[in-house]
């Protein structure tokens, strides 16, 4: 027949293949008793190629779905692609005192696109969907002329502890600038050119594209001995992390970045029984992707509980994460699509889109584990 999805199958990425031949190494020094130093790189030769496609349509004339258009175009593009790939790591250490280190880092990497980022080819909307990788609920289509993400990366770590270990503090800091970051802009598929317009509050067909973008942030982690006791040996850690992620040339904000989050747990050890208590807070996720109509989620606490006790060969665990059972959503959890009609990218629910829902995360679970150790 000659009905949209008709008479032939689909073919999505047809023969899809990459190739990687890698060779890497590693070099490592004391310049002093102080000083460490090391050195590492990678080569690596990247092939990805793709045969000629068609859609359900061989011939004819276009319909709605562009098939027939957007199957010639990507047919005629060049579809080999080979990538010299060099990967450089320099890290340097320098022992400050019995107390402190201090590690530089400087790093420059390289990435080839997926085949989905190269070779799916299809604009049309139920195609496009079907191609999506990231979770976000757009849909997807690739360019086969995508160059190598190519990222450098500055880097510091202060580590500082006591003596006898009794308490320690880790910061990192850290700060990437992303050359030709692989990215998506809103498309027009019936003009087949970037959208001019952005359309809010709803999912879009989005191409990959190569833009600029910098991604920067801080980890920190600390330790605090508190008391040993008849009760037992107590200790508190704890975690910050926040980072930054920024497309130079739309000026969003990038997908998928974790807001500020945090975490504090006290332990408890005495006589083979462990236990802990620990609490997790996460921010607000305010600054989303534009183009992807990313999802905003509301910030969170956490409280999870869990023991365990250690015989000589065979450790038991129980726990319950989330005990107050809180309804949060996740911030990298990407949208719930779970609902509506399965072939339609805006899924109508009682004449409303159903755009703009999270996936929620796990409420209160219970678990329980055994370890033997031989």
């Amino acid at each position: 027949g000659n009905g949209m999805m008709s008479p032939n199958k689909f073919q999505n990425i047809n023969n899809g293949q990459r190739q990687r031949i890698g060779i890497y190494g590693e070099w490592e020094k004391d310049i002093s008793p102080e000083w460490t130093t090391q050195l590492g790189t990678r080569y690596e030769n990247v092939r990805t190629s793709a045969d000629e496609v068609h859609g359900y349509q061989v011939g004819g004339q276009n319909n709605m779905t562009n098939q027939l258009r957007d199957s010639a175009n990507f047919n005629a593009s060049d579809r080999s692609t080979t990538d010299h790939n060099i990967d450089v790591t320099a890290i340097a250490r320098y022992n400050i005192d019995a107390q402190k280190t201090l590690e530089l880092g400087l790093s420059h990497k390289e990435r080839t696109p997926s085949l989905y980022e190269r070779y799916t080819w299809s604009t049309w909307p139920m195609a496009a969907v079907m191609n999506n990788t990231v979770g976000d609920g757009n849909g997807y289509f690739g360019d086969p002329n995508l160059s190598p993400e190519k990222s450098n990366t500055l880097s510091a770590t202060l580590d500082w502890r006591a003596d006898d270990d009794s308490w320690g503090i880790k910061a990192t800091p850290y700060y990437s600038y992303i050359d030709g970051y692989v990215d998506a802009v809103q498309w027009n598929r019936m003009t087949n050119t970037a959208a001019g317009t952005q359309t809010t509050n709803q999912y879009n067909v989005l191409r990959y594209t190569n833009q600029d973008a910098e991604i920067y942030g801080i980890d920190i982690s600390a330790n605090q001995e508190l008391a040993a006791n008849a009760w037992g040996y107590w200790d508190i850690v704890g975690s910050l992390s926040y980072t930054k992620g920024k497309n130079k040339d739309s000026g969003s904000d990038l997908y998928n970045i974790m807001p500020f989050n945090g975490s504090v747990a006290l332990n408890r050890e005495n006589n083979g029984w462990t236990n802990q208590i620990e609490v997790v807070g996460v921010a607000a996720k305010k600054d989303v992707s534009t183009p992807r109509n990313e999802i905003k989620t509301a910030g969170y606490g956490l409280l999870n509980l869990s023991t365990g006790y250690q015989f000589k060969e065979v450790a038991i665990e129980a726990g319950i994460d989330n005990v107050f059972d809180k309804n949060y959503a996740l911030p990298l959890g990407g949208a719930y699509m779970g609902q509506g009609r399965t072939m339609s990218m805006n899924k109508e629910i009682d004449g409303s889109s159903n755009w703009g829902t999270a996936v929620p995360g796990a409420g209160r679970s219970f678990y329980i584990g055994v370890n033997y150790k031989f």
